[in-house]
């Protein structure tokens, strides 16, 4: 069986963006659970899921205003 993938876009605002002019870490984060929260909904009640930890982020480059970013969520 294969994993079954939600893809989001989000297109990078003027409000998602930190003091350097790039996009705030805590917008990415909050999109990245986002992902996550469509993928699991398609498992169960939506009011039965909460995120409890984020192992990891990596960022390795800055993302400019007007970027689009894509997310990905997928069940295993």
């Amino acid at each position: 069986m294969q994993p079954t993938t939600y893809i989001i876009h989000k297109m990078v605002k003027g409000e998602d963006l930190n003091h350097h002019g790039t996009l705030y870490a805590g917008r990415s984060a909050e999109w990245f659970v986002e992902a996550g929260f469509i993928a699991a909904a398609s498992l169960t009640d939506p009011k039965n899921i909460v995120c409890l930890k984020i192992h990891s982020m990596t960022f390795t480059r800055p993302i400019q205003p007007g970027s689009i970013v894509r997310y990905e969520g997928t069940i295993v």
